[in-house]
């Protein structure tokens, strides 16, 4: 467990830093939604076409990997459905507050994942990474998107608004770019590899400085108990979830850890945009956000060390 925190530590060290800088005034609030928007929008989607058009899937379980997630995260979102009028009774919280719960137990902070892989498993890994990209974020935001509305707004979305939502989702329309190139059997030029790797290498750092701007310190202890189950659900039980459901499906090996470590990430910060947008309570997003991230330096090395 002491060599897993070690290699970590680079990346929690960078957070900090993007913390510092976010409290240094140096840059402003408009500069660092900026720049989180280029990660977001260009940086992330360049990585993610690249590892998935380049990559040789000849040997991965791809398919039996994304239906371990799939399972793993079915199960997560039935557990916090069935359990919600318990659940929302014992925290004494609300539809938009559940809502939070609910994001903040399920997304996954892919910024986080992708600097984490290749430092536990190499450059290689990181194809590994975008195949869990590819296969979680479009159900992650459809069902959040759902969830959200029934309980905030009182009425499903229409199958039209969920339909945009995933087809304009970047991480979705880079990765199915990737299977496109992938299936039509062409390869990335050398020059087009090389581009596409320097975007690489600079959007790792550049995105973990980000999350630590984004983090709230001084409201992490807020609502302790709902912060708190939000913590467990997503860094503890995740994991477990993800751990027996690719035992059920025979994933082994790198690609098993590399879902286990994606499992095992904080939440994303994109939950705290659609809390915004959808009239949930953003501010406890940023309150489990920064608490997971906090609490993620221990919990990614017990669930490496004790589950991959």
């Amino acid at each position: 467990m002491t060599q897993a925190f070690l290699v970590l530590l680079p990346v929690f060290i960078v957070i900090t830093i993007g913390a510092l800088l976010r409290r240094s005034n140096l840059m402003s609030e408009s500069h660092w939604a900026g720049v989180d928007h280029v990660c977001y929008f260009v940086l992330f989607p360049a990585i993610i076409f690249k590892e998935i058009a380049a990559a040789d899937f000849s040997h991965i379980p791809v398919w039996h990997m994304a239906a371990a997630m799939i399972v793993a995260l079915t199960v997560m979102f039935a557990f916090l459905l069935i359990l919600r009028v318990p659940l929302s009774a014992a925290l004494g919280i609300n539809g938009a507050q559940y809502s939070s719960l609910f994001q903040g137990a399920t997304r996954w902070h892919t910024f986080i994942a992708f600097a984490t892989v290749p430092l536990f498993f190499g450059n290689d890994a990181l194809a590994l990474a975008a195949v869990s990209a590819a296969t979680m974020t479009p159900l992650l935001n459809v069902v959040c998107v759902i969830v959200m509305s029934l309980y905030i707004g009182g009425e499903p979305p229409p199958a039209r608004k969920l339909a945009l939502i995933v087809l304009r989702n970047p991480f979705f329309l880079s990765s199915m770019g990737g299977v496109v190139f992938q299936l039509l059997g062409l390869t990335l030029p050398g020059l087009a590899v090389q581009v596409l790797d320097m975007i690489g290498r600079g959007a790792l750092g550049l995105a973990l400085l980000t999350v630590g701007a984004g983090l709230h310190f001084g409201e992490a202890v807020a609502a302790k108990m709902t912060v708190g189950l939000a913590v467990a659900l997503k860094l503890l039980v995740m994991p477990v979830l993800m751990f027996f459901a690719l035992k059920l499906f025979g994933v082994t090996g790198t690609p098993a850890a590399v879902a286990l470590l994606c499992s095992a990430v904080p939440t994303g910060s994109g939950a705290y945009v659609l809390a915004r947008q959808m009239g949930g309570d953003a501010p406890l997003v940023a309150n489990i956000l920064t608490a997971q991230v906090i609490c993620a330096a221990v919990t990614i090395p017990l669930v490496l060390t004790f589950l991959a």
